[in-house]
């Protein structure tokens, strides 16, 4: 609960005399803290769904209560009330909004049960957010790394949530067909109208209760985030209890994977990094890298080096989108001073001219260009390079080994680079210049 400065979300039970006048309060209870709390956050609205759950002392017959959100971002049409016990003998009969008392809400409860009973008060609160990050860790070889996840959640909210259990919500919940279902039948909108605000909390909660299922508990040292599977989306329960303060932002653990396997790959592709090969870290979030048990929400991903003297070599920092269970993660750790690229041209010779000759003029020709590549590898290890060459116009392409098409302009070819060698290799190119450019593709020839 708030206390302070904070507003609290006040409770109070009132209960009525039998046969006393209507509103004549004889008795007035604040009722004791939450038992528990619950927060469903999402990140594609900027909404919370928050579940407590109390232990309230009923008398039979009428019963008052009374619930206040001062100072807080909560939704008041989405507050919803409902016994968790005695379920039967307990009813709502009506929800009042005070004139002359603003944030504040009376129940109006029927109860054919005289003692305690749970009861849930759930609604809808702005101002609570997370982001994920990454912090990936190769060892001194470059050939395993250490991944930790981790969540930030940060409250704006106004209220105080201690002993929270936290829920995050990966995916984007479509509220716009929810709403649309809800209003059939109802009054027409406006055109360009926002939909009412209790349509929109009530589209929510259609939702989650879509989502429900059973949070996955497990004993351990530190919070973890488990997995729930949805159709849509998925929501992660962070295990244990948090405390989630107002203005306050903190940082859990998600999930730590340790002995992660990953390939390095070089790709030379000037048209997108320039004229140097970049290096690329690349692994999946699957069984066989020994992650895989999870979707990972998006966020940003830190890489860095162990450089086997207790010490940290950064290499970069790159944004993610989702990354489903067996998709690939490739990060880019920028050029690399231990591989050298060269190219030079060996020969040029044109032909097959066409003329205009009226003035005359060269309208159309053939040019021949033969060039040659080298890589030299200067680490104690081979490499691999994916080589992408795009070559705009009609050309006849041709070289040693066999290249492929990665698009109707673009070749592409791997080679492969021993430790501490060099690799040379020629290509020739036709290109149909002018006039005599007939299509706009490049043909792969024999050498």
């Amino acid at each position: 609960m708030c206390h302070g400065t904070l507003a609290p979300l006040a409770v109070v039970a009132v209960l009525l005399a039998a046969g006393a006048a209507q509103g004549r309060n004889i008795d007035l209870v604040t009722l004791p803290p939450r038992d528990t709390v619950q927060l469903t956050i999402y990140n594609s609205e900027d909404l919370t769904l928050v579940k407590e759950t109390r232990s309230i002392t009923f008398k039979k017959g009428s019963n008052r209560l009374q619930f206040s959100w001062a100072g807080t971002l909560i939704d008041p049409t989405s507050v919803y009330f409902r016994p968790l016990e005695h379920e039967d003998a307990i009813e709502v009969l009506d929800t009042t909004f005070p004139a002359d008392r603003p944030q504040v809400l009376i129940w109006e409860i029927d109860s054919k049960f005289e003692g305690q009973a749970k009861v849930e008060v759930s609604y809808f609160t702005s101002g609570i957010s997370w982001s994920a990050d990454y912090v990936m860790i190769t060892n001194p070889e470059e050939t395993q790394m250490a991944c930790d996840g981790y969540v930030t959640v940060v409250n704006n909210s106004g209220e105080d949530y201690e002993g929270a259990q936290v829920r995050l919500v990966v995916g984007v919940v479509n509220l716009v067909e929810k709403i649309a279902q809800l209003a059939q039948g109802g009054p027409p909108a406006a055109p360009g109208a926002p939909p009412p605000p209790e349509l929109r909390a009530r589209a929510m909660k259609m939702a989650v209760a879509a989502a429900e299922a059973p949070a996955e508990t497990a004993p351990a040292a530190a919070p973890r985030i488990v997995k729930e599977g949805l159709s849509e989306y998925f929501i992660f329960t962070v295990e244990g209890e948090q405390t989630v303060k107002n203005g306050w932002a903190q940082r859990m653990v998600s999930f730590k994977a340790r002995e992660v396997p990953f390939e390095i790959l070089y790709r030379l592709r000037e048209h997108q990094y320039g004229p140097r090969p970049v290096r690329f870290f690349i692994l999946a979030n699957d069984q066989e890298h020994k992650m895989g048990e999870s979707p990972l929400p998006d966020g940003i991903i830190r890489v860095f080096r162990d450089n086997g003297k207790d010490g940290l070599a950064y290499y970069t920092t790159q944004a993610t989108k989702y990354i489903p269970i067996k998709e690939k993660i490739e990060l880019n750790v920028g050029t690399d001073d231990e591989l050298v690229y060269e190219r030079v041209v060996l020969d040029l010779a044109r032909s097959d001219f066409i003329f205009d000759h009226t003035p005359p003029v060269v309208v159309g020709w053939n040019e021949m260009r033969k060039w040659q590549e080298e890589l030299r590898n200067y680490w104690a290890k081979a490499i691999k390079v994916e080589i992408r060459h795009v070559l705009p116009g009609h050309v006849e392409f041709a070289m040693e080994d066999s290249p492929k098409l990665f698009d109707y302009h673009t070749v592409e070819y791997v080679v492969e680079v021993p430790a501490r060698q060099k690799q040379k290799w020629v290509s020739d190119g036709l290109f149909h210049l002018g006039q005599n450019q007939k299509q706009n593709r490049v043909e792969l020839k024999k050498d």
